[in-house]
């Protein structure tokens, strides 16, 4: 099951059923389903573009690449055929740099790499992908939620998840994993939408409906 329009709707009523903690939040902050996005080789630089930065800066130094590079879409081979000190000019970092030039690789051996990736589960799909260097559990599962439209994905790695449900479920105190995991399992099978949630509930200020 992918996200829709009629499946977003089952989700919140599944969250709202199931968690009236999270019911108080969907009534007070209407979260809407996030947009479709293409699943390819862009994508993946944009994830990496982001990782570890606040959503503006990463979106700063992607459009420099995008203006750098001159195309409506980056390609492997436009990738391939930039000088790195170039795509060190957009504002990556050495490491990030390192990793879209090797994803860029991967890609022009095999360009079907996310096609294979089709059809198979969430977790699988995050355990595949987490074998490219540069595409950690948080890359992994932003791909599969936003990109591939997976319906059940919780973004481990991602603070303003965990600071999310630390401050609804233990007053903004830490939790363990195994109580984490506890407290989203009546999320299932919509755990993708409970994170676009929290992050709306989050971006709003973080206010107590509760």
């Amino acid at each position: 099951m992918v996200l829709n329009d009629l499946n977003f709707i089952e989700a919140l009523r599944h969250l709202s059923k199931n968690d009236k903690i999270l019911e108080k939040i969907i009534k007070g902050i209407k979260p809407k389903e996030p947009l479709k996005r293409k699943p390819n080789f862009e994508a993946l630089v944009r994830i990496i573009s982001g990782q570890q930065l606040s959503s503006n800066a990463a979106s700063t130094i992607f459009n420099r690449l995008k203006e750098l590079l001159g195309k409506n879409e980056i390609t492997p081979q436009l990738i391939k055929d930039c000088n790195p000190k170039e795509i060190l000019k957009c504002g990556f970092s050495n490491a990030k740099t390192k990793y879209i030039l090797n994803l860029s690789d991967l890609f022009l051996v095999n360009p079907d790499f996310l096609y294979e990736l089709k059809g198979l589960e969430s977790k699988e799909i995050i355990e595949g992908l987490q074998k490219i260097k540069g595409i950690g559990i948080w890359s992994a599962s932003i791909f599969a939620l936003f990109y591939l439209q997976h319906h059940d994905v919780l973004v481990w790695g991602d603070s303003s998840i965990k600071k999310s449900i630390e401050l609804l479920y233990n007053e903004g105190q830490e939790l363990k994993v195994d109580r984490i995991i506890e407290i989203t399992s009546k999320w299932e099978p919509f755990r993708s939408t409970a994170c676009i949630v929290l992050w709306k509930w989050l971006d709003e200020g973080a206010i107590k409906f509760y």
